[in-house]
């Protein structure tokens, strides 16, 4: 007999989103009469025969915080104190918007320690999928304000987005997080979302075998701990004990850290490695807790200071940051030891980051020579089968339970795992909008996305990589903006071209929020960098050479090019002729025109900017300091 019961979303804590007809819902036995109490009215339902209930109330204006009655008619209650009005928004997408603050509290230190907003709340759902159907109910998920207690499992993202729409407008906001990092976006998708692309629902229906998905989340786990125990097994260090300070070392070899093991004899490494080296602690540092940085490691690590372990690990992403305990450090030579494993030949210590032990006091650099030893080698690493990653997954578990309850708009980060695919994302992230909108019940809803920062993906290298991918899938997410409601941050500023999972969360939460403020608040802020309209052709005399001549939008006051890590010197403009021959042109910016000129060709169809991962020169912005986004343009 069904009983009793609300679903996770209405909570105490929860934020209602302003000047929308929300939606109360959940499930008592059939027949019975529910009340919601609210602010002094009362809406009235019934149950139907499978004992769900559903109703909407009128909108309210922004404020709280309130308390919510709801009863029936046989004695049953739930109170729900401490509810806000305010703006919703549904935050989703892969790594990027899963980042919590936790992994940028060093860049962002007095955000941890002075957060105390009440009227900023998060309800985060943990990774769950489902490849039968869509989900009626959530199963975690609790609505937390921030504070220096929760702030840590915020997402970075979402809560600067919030943090600076608060502050802007002084309406609350709450935002769900249903993000998992590495997902594609079918997995955000539903079935009907899906129709047509045959080949993702076969996964879909193969995935949805119990027992086949059993099989290879155990075939996972038995394939890891066999590469690792043999791995484990084989390796001389962890046998000799290599990283105790009595190891013999003299029959080292020398490399250089950070580097690229493709750039020395150990390209296309696979096993265990060792890396050891000493370093001197001054008497200021000595007896004293110190933090360790060793940037990024591919893939996995164990970290001996003085022989003893003092952090580990277990794959490629996560900057290593550890804190050594004061009593391991002596003043004068001490040693640290490296175990690596290596999984598929493209090991590196992260080149442009920062390797050093140091404390308020003092800081000892920890790059330079270093002695290396070979524990073990062995073939590559079993690929993994990403089993929540398959299309319809987290959609159904994650997704599909929100859609009863109520969103002022959607902000999506994700792309990163589809790049490749830019013109079948386009038309995948067409088709997640139309699905989102229709089973939210609102045409208008906006959706607003980050695209692709800047990023030098090659470092991973992938044979297939050209070098533009991302400059091609951020021209598809461009695109996306002909659809109705929709915003776009450009990000090709706000990236680093050594990390997947950049750490300037703030600037990509405003530029989330400047959109909102301007197109949902109606507030009169600039909320794009500067767009451009039409690129005219004026040929040359003789018909050798030509000039470009581009207008732009968003930039009446005028525009700057800047880029703090490279030249501000504007090299990133490229013309096409229709053969498809590619020509470096010249750029200069006079008010909001931008005039783009080559020598070597004098009929350009195609003029674009930025068509690489990673800009080379300045970035042009407007006055209110927004960037241009890359874009690939017609001549006419």
């Amino acid at each position: 007999m069904t009983e009793w019961k609300l679903p996770r979303l209405i909570s105490s804590g929860m934020v209602l989103a302003q000047k929308q007809k929300c939606r109360i819902w959940g499930w008592d036995v059939p027949g019975r009469k529910v009340t919601v109490s609210f602010l002094d009215e009362e809406y009235h339902t019934i149950t139907d025969t499978e004992g769900k209930w559903q109703l909407q109330m009128r909108e309210y204006t922004s404020g709280g915080p309130y308390v919510m009655r709801i009863y029936d008619d046989a004695g049953n209650e739930s109170v729900i104190d401490n509810i806000l009005i305010g703006d919703v928004w549904f935050c989703s997408g892969q790594s990027n918007m899963e980042l919590p603050m936790e992994r940028v509290k060093d860049r962002y230190p007095d955000e941890i320690v002075n957060c105390n907003n009440p009227f900023i709340r998060t309800f985060k759902i943990v990774e769950r999928v489902d490849y039968h159907g869509p989900l009626e109910e959530l199963e975690t998920g609790e609505w937390i304000e921030a504070g220096e207690d929760s702030i840590r499992a915020f997402s970075a993202t979402a809560y600067f987005f919030a943090k600076t729409l608060y502050k802007m407008t002084g309406v609350p906001v709450g935002f769900i997080n249903a993000s998992l990092g590495g997902s594609r976006i079918e997995g955000w998708m539903g079935r009907d979302m899906l129709e047509g692309y045959d080949e993702f629902l076969a996964l879909t229906d193969k995935y949805a075998d119990d027992s086949f998905l059993e099989g290879q989340k155990a075939k996972n786990l038995k394939q890891d701990e066999c590469w690792y125990g043999n791995l484990d097994r084989e390796d001389i260090g962890l046998k000799e004990s290599w990283e105790q300070e009595s190891a013999d070392w003299e029959t080292a070899c020398a490399v250089s850290i950070p580097f690229f093991f493709r750039d020395t004899e150990l390209k296309d490494f696979i096993g265990a490695i060792w890396f050891r080296r000493t370093f001197h602690v001054p008497k200021e540092m000595a007896g004293k807790d110190a933090r360790l940085w060793l940037g990024t490691i591919v893939d996995n690590d164990r970290v001996f200071i003085n022989g003893v372990e003092v952090g580990n690990t277990p794959y490629q992403y996560p900057p290593r940051k550890y804190v050594v305990p004061g009593e391991l450090l002596k003043e004068g030579t001490n040693s640290i030891v490296i175990r690596v494993r290596v999984e598929t030949g493209c090991g590196r210590f992260t080149v442009g980051k920062k390797y050093a032990i140091w404390n308020d006091e003092c800081e000892v650099d920890l790059t330079g020579t270093w002695q290396y030893r070979i524990g073990a080698t062995c073939d590559i690493r079993p690929e993994t089968d990403f089993t929540s990653w398959k299309p319809t997954g987290l959609y159904n578990g994650m997704t599909a339970p929100c859609h009863k309850y109520t969103v002022n708009g959607v902000l999506w980060y994700q792309g990163e795992s589809n790049a490749g695919e830019p013109e079948v994302y386009k038309d995948l992230f067409a088709r997640l909008v139309s699905g989102y909108r229709r089973k939210w019940q609102n045409e208008e809803l906006p959706v607003y996305y980050v695209q692709l920062p800047n990023f030098t993906i090659d470092m991973y290298n992938d044979p297939n990589v050209t070098g533009r991918e991302w400059a091609e899938m951020r021209v598809a997410q461009a695109s996306s903006l002909t659809i109705p409601y929709t915003g776009m941050v450009t990000a090709i500023d706000l990236g680093e071209d050594n990390d997947l999972h950049p750490l300037n969360k703030e600037g990509i939460g405003r530029r989330l929020a400047l959109l909102a403020a301007a197109n949902v608040h109606g507030m009169d802020v600039e909320y794009s960098g500067p767009v451009p309209k039409e690129a005219v052709l004026q040929t040359a005399q003789n018909n050798h050479g030509c000039t470009i001549v581009i207008s732009c939008a968003h930039a009446e006051d005028g525009m700057y090019a800047s880029n703090p890590d490279k030249t501000d010197e504007i090299i990133d403009f490229e013309l096409l002729d229709e053969a498809g021959n590619v020509y470096v042109a010249d750029a200069v910016i006079n008010g909001n025109i931008i005039t783009v000129s080559s020598n070597a060709t004098a009929n350009p169809s195609i003029v674009r900017y930025c068509y690489r991962n990673s800009p080379d020169g300045g970035v042009i912005y407007n006055k209110a300091g927004l960037p241009m986004s890359p874009f690939v343009m017609d001549i006419s």
